[in-house]
């Protein structure tokens, strides 16, 4: 079945039959109505780091979606010694993303994703 509706909600069976008999197991399908909303991350993720000089340092952080978000990761800098621009908004750079993984978890997708340096 592909693209589930709510009215597709029902008890299915499927039956099996050879020669020897039949058999047959009946399921429930409960197709549910879903409502966009903003992401929701991962409570505890990413986590602070603390490196040493020269090391790598990978953040990893968990994104519940039901569509595919657009991952970024802002590092937080200096322009002419103000860490604020004239909008009021913090100056940032965009770090590159390693990878971004979606699998399915309990209604939700999860959406892994990892930083790296630019």
């Amino acid at each position: 079945m592909e693209s589930a509706v709510p009215s597709d909600s029902g008890n299915y069976t499927c039956v099996v039959q050879n020669e020897f008999g039949s058999i047959q197991q009946t399921y429930t399908l409960d197709v549910l109505e879903r409502f966009p909303h903003r992401p929701i991350l991962h409570a505890g993720l990413p986590a602070n780091q603390t490196a040493t000089l020269g090391s790598d340092v990978e953040f990893h952080c968990k994104v519940y979606s039901d569509a595919q978000p657009h991952i970024q990761w802002l590092k937080h800098v200096e322009v002419n010694g103000s860490k604020m621009g004239p909008d009021g908004k913090p100056h940032v750079t965009v770090l590159k993303v390693g990878s971004a993984v979606g699998r399915w978890l309990g209604g939700w997708v999860v959406w892994e994703c990892l930083g790296s340096g630019p």
